[in-house]
């Protein structure tokens, strides 16, 4: 089987993922509900946060990317980093069977630059795993006020069990896989930290949106970081249905009302897919040997 064939076979089993993971909870959910929820028309300013806020997110996650890639050699300014990450945020979304954004951008930087291949995959789930070790810290820090009805002591040691190992990772991982200067380490966990609380801001901007009690912000903005962990799973269209089906079953645990997750756990994808349309002004060709200009 050609490389092509099977670049349209995962995107085919993507969509069908996504379209059955969306109509499952179509059969669990009253749409008409979520509709109503959504039906905020005085409520723009509250998108409108939680667009700029997400996009804050994404610039401050490509200066992450760059201090690991100018430990392999890659020389850009951040300008130019900023405009190959939007242009790689556009493929991820809208082309993920295709060559997709973290191939797309190693392809640029190896014609362009001379780095090897195999530096610019390293550097790349760098970027990916130490992002999301930040937020696996976060949601060890929110865990604890989530009320999940056991004894708080127990939820307390047990978080901060899981927050002692995912930092001895985060630094042993560093150590042994992609040695940075301690300034740099310092810099790029600063940095991944800084993304995941962008985004619980663009998630709370859609929480009043929907306006959701402020007392119960703080279960969901839990459940929005562990449906970020699954929606990095290669198995939806950039992770629709699977951070909704997340948000269906978690809220039903936490005896919550799911549809407003589901609302707004839609709404953030329509919000990073607006964001994503901005890679396209970057985009010259998938196979230009240049950085979008």
């Amino acid at each position: 089987m050609s490389s092509r064939a099977r670049k349209w076979i995962k995107l085919s089993v993507q969509v069908l993922v996504s379209v059955g993971l969306v109509a499952f909870l179509a059969q669990k959910l009253d749409f008409t509900e979520i509709k109503n929820i959504l039906n905020r028309p005085g409520g723009w300013p509250w998108l409108l946060g939680a667009f700029v806020l997400f996009n804050a997110s994404k610039i401050v996650a490509a200066l992450r990317l760059n201090i690991y890639q100018r430990h392999v050699g890659v020389v850009l300014s951040e300008g130019q980093n900023l405009r190959l990450y939007y242009a790689g945020m556009f493929l991820n979304l809208f082309l993920p069977g295709g060559i997709g954004g973290d191939g797309y951008k190693i392809f640029v930087l190896n014609r362009q630059q001379g780095v090897p291949v195999k530096k610019l995959v390293l550097v790349t789930l760098a970027d990916r795993v130490s992002g999301l070790l930040c937020l696996l810290l976060l949601l060890c820090g929110l865990v604890p006020w989530v009320g999940l009805g056991w004894l708080f002591v127990t939820v307390i040691a047990v978080a901060g069990v899981a927050a002692l190992c995912v930092v001895a990772t985060l630094v042993l991982g560093h150590r042994l896989a992609l040695p940075l200067e301690s300034n740099s380490l310092n810099k790029v966990v600063s940095l991944g930290l800084t993304v995941q609380v962008l985004q619980l801001g663009c998630m709370a901007c859609l929480l009043s949106y929907v306006a959701l009690p402020l007392a119960q912000y703080l279960p969901y903005l839990s459940v929005f970081l562990l449906s970020s962990i699954v929606a990095v799973l290669p198995l939806s269209l950039g992770g629709l249905g699977a951070r909704e089906v997340t948000f269906f079953y978690c809220m039903g645990l936490l005896n919550l009302d799911p549809a407003f997750g589901v609302a707004v756990s839609g709404s953030f994808f329509l919000v990073s897919m607006a964001s994503s349309l901005i890679g396209a002004l970057y985009l010259r060709s998938r196979f230009s040997p240049d950085l979008p200009g």
